[in-house]
């Protein structure tokens, strides 16, 4: 189409839409001024305003109602428009269905895996959190320049809950285990001591019963329990009666005052972690006791809910100034801040960057399969070339063509949904098997209503997509190339195959930046196995002993069961090694930070020596494969009286004595330190991380059990047996000393360590799966283009070898013509790649994003499987016979 002809069609379409709205806006004008006129003649007759107004409607309704025919006639007229193309459209996808199955099940798999990834990020990221008002909860902490997230002070606790007006209650929370007495077998029992408020915090009250009151936090008070509603329903078979009933916890008679509703979601906490929505079996009151002077213990979470019209900045001005009191009056409170953090994102803000990272990567995957639908549409509209210049002759205007051709796009893609959500239902089901063991809210994703909607909207928006092009390019006719010749001019399959190349280019740029992120992420998980983790966990297993009955009462009787326990652990056949410590690695026990004195140092201003702190047996370190730096581990040396002795971590003895030996070195605890408090480094063992992904081990040291026997402990066991094998004769030991005792929480050291490389296997699977979903659409759609364009050019091929060129000759022109693609979608893909992996950047462990390796090797496989899918065409293009081109000549 000529330039002035386009104008001249352009002008017209214009002056009929500048009439059409004049007329109408005239006849509006007109029956307005009738209307007006007749209701002045009425007046004039007697007649009310309002029956004027009725009498002047019905004399004009004829002309309003011939007005409302016409409106309902065009919209019922586009309606069976809409309807017919539908109808033409399934007719002409029926007749062609490898191409309507080809398209549908690519955009089924991609649209499926797309709904299947937000119904994840649906659940754990949007979904507002299962309280009153959620938006309102906020997790409360200090921080200080050496120590960012730190818990709270039980006393500073309470000042906040007396002092601040910005909060409507303000509550705290720590871990505390019970073990429950049963006829049968002794439980051990997930607790929490919570102060008053604490379920007013989160909009909740029991179901039955009570909450706890300031009264229950008091010393003296008598001691009552909450029971949680699966707790009541498991061990008390849902009795009626048991608000006021004794039941006996870590060997005390404890009164039920209330029963929790079903379904109540712990919040999460730091100390003694257990992450969000884990259940919970029972809740105490935490009791303030002890000296409120003292400011220096700090283990309790804090939670809030802020005052409507209150925000969190109000609110941490607010506390920053209580605390500055607070300062003035406790020396202990010198020094710290208040931060505040909405408790949606304490609960889910270490996902939120995977989570739109993985969306970010199936929406790739999904523009692939948007590029492969385009490629085959234009394919097919080339083919129906002379269908659309007859309708055009017939009077079809280019933009109902466009129409009818996204019509056909846009039902291939609401019926790849329709199949996409069966997938995405089977997508949700293995997604959650196989997240993490602690992903926050793995329990609220589910298939809902806002995937149905994503699904729908995805569904057209992709089938406009993947529509249009070729629907412009189809609808571009030129009716004397297409009705006076064979259908096809050689200007438009070369404009045509252009497009088709540029879309071929797009994908394996797509596909390839997909795989520099998987290969990243690979290389990052090997990086992660590689690292030692500074323990052996072949054939060790663990698990939790908690003494807290009137019967250990005093530390030298739980010392004693201990040493006991230990003795008879090692005396069983089959046990190799046995120890005990307040904490086993990597399973967050990390809030355990203390102050000491170095004997002959003195800290930076503004700062104190401090390190975690913990306690273990003698053979605690070589039961775990813990290894000796230097010195010594504890053995019956440190068992004398006067004998005070530290093991400290290599990461300690780094900070405190850089290029110096600290065996021999003194520390103490008090401030004023005589010479029996001062404790002696024996030995420095090796660093154990937090968690594998951990930038370095923080500083620690251990007590010997004899100074600091806990009362909730973990034993250690190493053997050749296996893990149940172990575990019995774990429970036989304990049983034999004190069959009251629960033996809980028994994990092989194999199960942490997988639970906890679980996040980055998670992570690294399904970015695998993605680039090589990615990598198998980029290699059909480099297929697909290069075969159409050899089949277009079959007859120049067979002119070629006529004239004397050998099949080697085409087989490398073809490849040629392939690579060129390929190279230049390699290009943009190492491009886009750099700032795809800055999105990767925090879930990468000591890889660069620039790796070399990584980016020429996915490079390397993107060009393999290219080359893979240009053979066949290139085979194809060498066997055509000379003699027929000849004879079309």
């Amino acid at each position: 189409m000529y330039p002035s002809r386009w104008w001249n069609v352009l002008r017209a379409r214009l002056r009929t839409f500048v009439w059409r709205a004049k007329v109408e806006k005239e006849l509006d004008k007109e029956l307005q001024f009738h209307l007006e006129r007749q209701k002045e003649q009425n007046l004039a007759r007697g007649m009310t305003a309002d029956e004027a107004r009725f009498a002047a409607s019905r004399r004009l309704g004829g002309v309003t109602q011939i007005q409302e025919e016409c409106r309902d006639m065009r919209q019922t007229e586009q309606v069976e428009t809409i309807f017919r193309d539908l109808q033409f459209a399934m007719r002409t996808l029926a007749r062609t269905p490898g191409f309507s199955v080809a398209i549908i099940a690519t955009m089924a798999i991609a649209i499926g895996a797309n709904s299947a990834i937000f119904s994840v990020i649906d659940g754990v990221l949007l979904k507002p959190l299962p309280y009153e008002h959620p938006n309102q909860l906020v997790r409360v902490f200090l921080n200080s320049p050496e120590f960012p997230r730190f818990p709270l002070n039980p006393f500073d606790l309470r000042d906040y809950r007396d002092r601040s007006r910005s909060f409507a209650s303000i509550a705290g929370y720590t871990r505390d285990d019970l073990q429950l007495s049963a006829t049968d077998t002794p439980v051990r029992l997930t607790g929490f001591a919570v102060t008053a408020g604490f379920f007013h915090v989160l909009g909740e009250r029991p179901e039955m019963g009570r909450a706890f009151s300031t009264k229950d936090e008091l010393p003296a008070s008598a001691r009552v329990v909450i029971l949680s509603h699966e707790l009541w329903v498991s061990r008390f078979a849902s009795r009626p009666d048991i608000l006021g009933r004794k039941v006996v916890l870590n060997g005390e008679p404890y009164t039920v005052a209330g029963v929790m509703a079903p379904g109540f979601q712990h919040p999460g906490n730091e100390y003694q972690p257990l992450a969000y929505g884990k259940q919970v079996d029972v809740w105490t009151p935490f009791r303030f006791d002890g000296n409120p002077a003292f400011r220096g213990s700090h283990f309790l979470d804090g939670i809030g809910r802020l005052r409507m019209g209150v925000s969190a900045a109000q609110a941490r001005a607010e506390l920053g100034s209580v605390m500055t009191q607070m300062g003035r009056e406790h020396e202990g409170d010198r020094g710290w801040r208040v931060i505040l953090t909405p408790l949606h994102t304490e609960i889910v803000g270490g996902t939120q960057r995977l989570l739109w990272t993985l969306l970010g990567s199936v929406i790739v995957v999904l523009l692939i399969a948007c590029v492969n639908a385009a490629n085959l549409l234009l394919a097919r509209a080339s083919i129906r070339g002379r269908e659309f210049a007859v309708r055009s002759a017939l009077g079809a205007r280019r933009s109902r063509l466009i129409r009818l051709l996204l019509t056909e796009s846009i039902l291939l893609s609401i019926i790849g949904a329709a199949l996409g959500v069966c997938i995405a239902f089977a997508g949700v089901k293995i997604l959650v098997a196989l997240l993490p063991p602690d992903f926050p809210r793995g329990g609220d994703i589910h298939v809902n209503g806002m995937m149905f909607l994503f699904t729908l909207t995805i569904a057209i928006a992709t089938g406009i997509l993947f529509g249009l092009a070729p629907a412009w390019q189809g609808s571009n006719v030129d009716l004397r190339a297409h009705l006076h010749q064979s259908g096809r001019s050689a200007t438009s399959s070369a404009g045509m195959l252009r497009l088709r190349s540029g879309l071929v280019v797009s994908e394996v740029a797509l596909a390839c930046m997909l795989l520099i992120g998987a290969g990243l992420m690979l290389r990052s998980f090997a990086n992660l196995l590689h690292t030692d983790p500074g323990f052996r966990a072949k054939g060790v297993l663990t698990a939790g002993i908690s003494l807290r009955s009137p019967s250990y009462k005093k530390p030298e009787g739980i010392e004693g069961f201990y040493r006991q326990l230990l003795l008879r652990l090692d005396s069983t056949p089959g046990i190799s090694a046995s120890g005990i410590g307040t904490d086993i690695p990597w399973t967050g026990y990390n809030e355990n930070d203390g102050g000491f004195t170095i004997e002959g140092k003195k800290p930076a201003p503004g700062s104190q020596f401090h390190a975690r702190y913990h306690s273990a047996s003698d053979d605690y370190f070589r039961t775990l494969g813990i290894p000796l730096v230097q010195g010594r581990f504890f053995d019956t040396r440190d068992r004398s009286a006067g004998s005070r002795s530290l093991i400290i971590n290599d990461a300690m003895a780094r900070l405190y004595w850089p290029g110096q030996n600290a065996v021999g070195w003194r520390i103490s605890f008090d401030d004023h330190p005589k010479e029996s408090d001062w404790f002696t480094v024996v030995g420095i063992a090796g660093d154990v991380k937090d968690t594998p992904a951990s930038d370095g081990a923080e500083p620690a040291f251990w007590w010997t059990l004899r100074e600091f026997p806990y009362a909730d402990m973990v034993v250690a066991v190493r053997g050749r047996s296996g893990a149940s094998v172990l575990a019995d004769d774990l429970r036989a030991a304990v049983h034999s000393l004190d069959p009251s005792l629960a033996v809980a929480d028994i994990r092989t050291m194999d199960e942490i360590s997988a639970r906890a490389y679980s996040s980055s296997q998670f992570a690294l699977f399904l970015f695998g799966l993605f680039a090589l979903l990615a990598l198998s659409l980029a290699g059909i759609g480099t297929y697909g283009v290069m075969s159409y364009s050899m089949n277009q050019r079959s007859h120049e091929f067979g002119l070629r070898m006529a004239l004397g060129a050998q099949p080697r000759d085409v087989l490398a022109f073809v490849f040629r013509q392939g690579m060129k693609l390929t190279l230049a979608g390699a290009l943009i893909g190492m491009l886009c790649s750099l700032a795809f992996g800055k999105l990767l950047a925090s879930l990468l462990y000591r890889v660069s994003i620039y790796d070399p390796v990584t980016i020429v090797v996915a490079c390397l496989i993107a060009l393999v499987t290219a080359a893979l899918a240009c053979y066949v065409p290139a085979r194809r293009a060498t066997q055509n016979d000379p003699m027929d081109a000849l004879r079309a000549e």
